[in-house]
């Protein structure tokens, strides 16, 4: 008996310990999955640059790149910084590589930045400007690197007159003379009536990264082969090895684009080895980028003052040959906004520790301006396994400077082209042609319903801006324009509340019209239908989202002598607690920020450091959350659960086994 009595015992103690293994593994699991979801959701805000699968703590510094407002130094002052590049040189002071920019100053930029709803005429040079960073984002200023009188210095050889249009330029160090080196382009009056000019590069030189720098020289590209005597569009590249070169168009018409090392010859600045690149279409804007041990050659669309899609070839040297051979393709992700409404200005690729971003640095021209607020929106790209580029359109977005990895800012701006202003014309019916001939068919990032009823027109109320939206029935009562934030060149929508904003004017009342925003099955919506009189007003909502495809539409319908004009759709994160303000009387449009604009490291409002997911996801983990019917409001609760439960679990197994131990 008493054998039978220890054969039981034993079968029962396996039974036990066996049960008590089962739990401590559902214990483990269950902390685990705990810890992951704390992880994955505890912030689902940030997206990461070119590491595809890795995650960053924290996106470190100030590091916040804030568009579509007008920058001001580390010190507070406004910068005025357009045509330019931003350079690697070792620091005067202290021997240290900085980041050097150099840009020009316009005395228009001045007028504009303090009224932006009055564009202006002309681009009147004032100086080659220069600032010094550490991180990309905080920038301090060095100084005059180029005044307006080495700008005249050759105005003895043209009558005493004024030098007129002075850009686009760079600098780059020549090490055999020990100097550096500034190419920018440079026109001089030929005749009393300001029509004619004799058209050049500039070569001045200094012995400091800062200036002052002084013209030596100016040279005729006919020497180097161009065919005409000045540069059509330039800018200067700098190698990893520190090597400069100067990557230029054809004068008239951007139909070939080459490259020339930046070098010494005779005892003195010249260009070397000047090479063709591309033949065909034009392209201006022209600009070079590195990534991966590629060269990409980039461009913009013959759109002239004007917002463009970016064009690029790529190469494993840099003279060539760029792949496809004299033909350019459209960077995806840069036609659904045309780069941020920006001209291809130049490229920086910074050489982080987990990752290598290349940052697309647009200029916002439009001689001068009338395109929004700021002359400088910044925004990184991110490149497939195959190299291909794909620009991000962000209006805010975070960079650690040390790492390289990105990640979208809290309060950054999903809608693109909310402004309507990226295609700088009307765009009709039946779409337009771009320079090369192919059809454009619709307003950049939207998509209409009967488009004879509603397109962009020119601002007629002395808005911030050139365009707005305009319903106005024609052939069709009612027409409609949609907007899926989950569309190529979308960057990922994260779960939270956001607000929905737009302004309006209405003068006579529509039959019906409203702006809705549809995810995850749930539509919210504003009534736009009630006449606003002669004033244009602000309508918003908040609204919960849980990331992923995301659609906004805005309809109206009415007869004809109506009209709805729409201007500055938004879809921002905010705080939990925001409440809707709806009809507010909104005149200027475009707002400028608190006090006097934003800076590239960001001085509108805080923002917290967030976990960082691959840009390669389609969705956000909650978004992957919610569709297993789990309410990622709940997520705490969920957590704490798990975490409870498993921690209850180890408590009786440990209970279970000391039992068992002391039956043995």
């Amino acid at each position: 008996m008493s054998d039978n009595i220890g054969s039981h015992i034993r079968k029962n103690g396996h039974y036990i310990r066996d049960r008590m293994l089962e739990w401590r593994k559902i214990a483990i699991l269950l902390v685990a999955l705990a810890t992951i979801m704390g992880l994955s959701l505890g912030a689902p805000k940030a997206v990461a640059a070119q590491e595809t699968g890795q995650k960053s703590d924290s996106v470190g510094g100030n590091g916040l790149i804030a568009n579509d407002r007008f920058w001001d130094d580390a010190d507070g002052n406004p910068m005025y910084m357009q045509g330019g590049g931003i350079f690697d040189f070792p620091d005067p002071a202290t021997g240290k590589v900085s980041h050097f920019w150099y840009g020009v100053h316009f005395s228009q930029a001045e007028t504009y930045r303090q009224n932006p709803t009055h564009a202006l005429t002309g681009n009147d040079f004032v100086s080659v400007d220069v600032y010094k960073s550490g991180n990309l984002t905080d920038w301090r200023y060095q100084g005059v690197a180029l005044d307006r009188a080495q700008a005249d210095a050759f105005s003895s050889d043209f009558g005493g007159r004024h030098a007129g249009w002075v850009c686009r330029m760079g600098v780059a160090y020549v090490p055999e003379l020990h100097t550096y080196a500034m190419l920018i382009q440079h026109e001089m009056p030929t005749d009393a009536t300001g029509r004619k000019f004799d058209k050049k590069v500039l070569i001045a030189t200094a012995d400091s990264p800062t200036g002052p720098f002084k013209a030596q020289r100016r040279i005729d590209m006919r020497d180097y082969g161009l065919g005409t005597s000045n540069t059509g569009d330039q800018s200067v590249f700098q190698d990893e090895d520190g090597t400069g070169y100067l990557i230029y168009s054809y004068g008239s018409g951007r139909s070939s684009v080459w490259a020339a090392r930046i070098g010494a010859r005779d005892g003195r600045v010249d260009l070397l080895e000047p090479t063709k690149l591309y033949q065909g279409f034009g392209r201006e804007g022209n600009a070079l980028f590195k990534h991966a041990g590629r060269y990409y050659l980039a461009g913009s669309d013959l759109f002239g003052w004007d917002a463009s899609r970016i064009h690029f070839q790529v190469a494993d040297h840099i003279f060539g040959p760029y792949q496809p051979v004299n033909r350019t393709v459209i960077m995806d992700g840069s036609q659904t906004d045309f780069g941020h409404i920006t001209q291809t200005g130049f490229y920086y690729t910074l050489h982080g520790s987990r990752a290598e971003t290349v940052i697309h640095c647009g200029d916002r021209w439009a001689d001068f301006a009338g395109n929004g607020l700021g002359y400088n929106q910044w925004n990184p790209l991110s490149f497939d396994d195959s190299g291909t580029p794909r620009f991000n359109s962000m209006s805010r977005w975070k960079l650690d400077a040390g790492t390289g990895l990105w990640s979208i800012d809290d309060a950054n701006d999903y809608v693109l082209n909310g402004s309507f202003e990226a295609d700088r014309v009307a765009v009709g019916e039946q779409g337009y042609k771009d320079k090369d001939g192919k059809l454009i068919d619709d307003i950049a990032g939207w998509r209409r319903v009967n488009p004879d009823a509603v397109t962009n027109v020119a601002d007629g109320y002395g808005r911030v801006g050139d365009f707005n939206l305009r319903f106005a029935p024609g052939r069709s009562r009612s027409a409609s324009i949609v907007q899926d934030l989950g569309a190529a060149g979308h960057v990922p929508l994260h779960a939270g509340r956001f607000l929905l904003k737009l302004s309006y004017a209405n003068p006579k009342g529509m039959d019906r019209a409203r702006i809705a925003i549809e995810s995850s099955g749930k539509t919210s919506e504003i009534d736009l239908a009630a006449s606003t009189g002669a004033a244009w007003r602000q309508a918003s909502l908040p609204v919960d989202l849980t990331g992923g495809q995301t659609r906004i539409t805005i309809v109206a319908s009415g007869s004809s002598g109506q009209t709805l004009d729409v201007d500055d759709v938004s879809l921002t994160g905010v705080p939990e607690k925001e409440n809707e303000t709806d009809d507010v009387i909104d005149q200027g449009g475009n707002a400028l920020p608190t006090g006097h604009g934003g800076s590239a490291s960001g001085s509108a409002g805080s923002d917290k450091s967030l976990p960082a997911h691959s840009v390669g996801r389609s969705k956000d983990p909650c978004s992957d959350l919610a569709d297993t019917g789990i309410d990622t409001g709940l997520t705490p609760v969920f957590v704490a659960g798990c975490v409870a439960a498993g921690l209850l679990l180890m408590v009786v197994a440990r209970y279970r086994r000391r039992r068992f131990e002391a039956l043995n």
